[in-house]
């Protein structure tokens, strides 16, 4: 009995001598890197966004509202005859402010934004020209844009994720090393888009030219940036 006992005390005294130099035992640091990768790919521009907006100034608030009202339902008006479909018109923003920049109070502003989505892009002057003719006295974006496409998207994020590999590989090989797995990867995915702010445009009466305004759309960029760690090896 004694030496049974005296066995199970020397090999829980192992165990416990086992499992203290396991817990004590400092954990393996895995080399890692982290890099960011980019991809883009571009498409011919599809279609316009823009933002008009109409302006009124008067003395009485109720009159600066109604002169505004009146002017911007003649302005979405004269849009929608220019081709555009309702379901392309949308009021973004509404304000009405008033002037206290002096010791008295001034004027009070009515502003009423009016976005447009324009699909023909061949006929964005004449939807830009109609607006401004009719009382649109400002312009503040334009929003080119492409129709949703996999293929490019898939394109773009290859590019990215080849971009990021490459940057490690460089990077590690410097250093005298080799990327191995993957630990982890996070993708920033940004739509075609390709966004100009334009200064405010003060509206003129279409009468005094013979033209249309000219509008030439370039390309649009979708594009992907993805972050990727990568574990190292000798």
């Amino acid at each position: 009995m004694f030496k049974k006992s005296l066995s199970i005390l020397i090999a829980a005294g192992a165990l416990i001598l086992v499992s203290s130099c396991t817990i004590n035992k400092p954990q393996e640091q895995v080399r890692k890197i982290t890099v960011t990768g980019r991809g883009v790919v571009s498409l011919p521009a599809e279609q316009l966004s823009v933002r008009f907006l109409v302006r009124t100034n008067e003395w009485n608030v109720n009159l600066a509202r109604d002169k505004n009202a009146e002017i911007t339902t003649k302005v979405i008006e004269k849009i929608k005859e220019a081709g555009v479909s309702s379901d392309d018109i949308t009021t973004v923003d509404y304000r009405i402010t008033q002037d206290n920049s002096n010791s008295y109070p001034g004027k009070y502003t009515v502003v009423n934004y009016i976005k447009v989505l324009i699909r023909d892009l061949n006929n964005a002057g004449n939807v830009i020209d109609n607006a401004v003719a009719n009382g649109a006295n400002g312009l503040t974006s334009f929003n080119y844009s492409a129709k949703d496409n996999p293929n490019a998207v898939r394109e773009a994020r290859t590019l990215a994720v080849q971009n990021a590999q490459d940057a490690a590989s460089l990077i590690a090989g410097a250093s005298g090393c080799k990327i191995a797995d993957v630990l982890d990867i996070q993708e920033g995915y940004n739509p075609s888009s390709y966004n100009k702010s334009s200064s405010n445009l003060v509206a003129a009466s279409r009468a005094a030219a013979d033209y249309t305004t000219p509008i030439e759309a370039g390309n649009v960029e979708i594009s992907s940036t993805v972050t990727i760690t990568f574990s190292l090896t000798n």
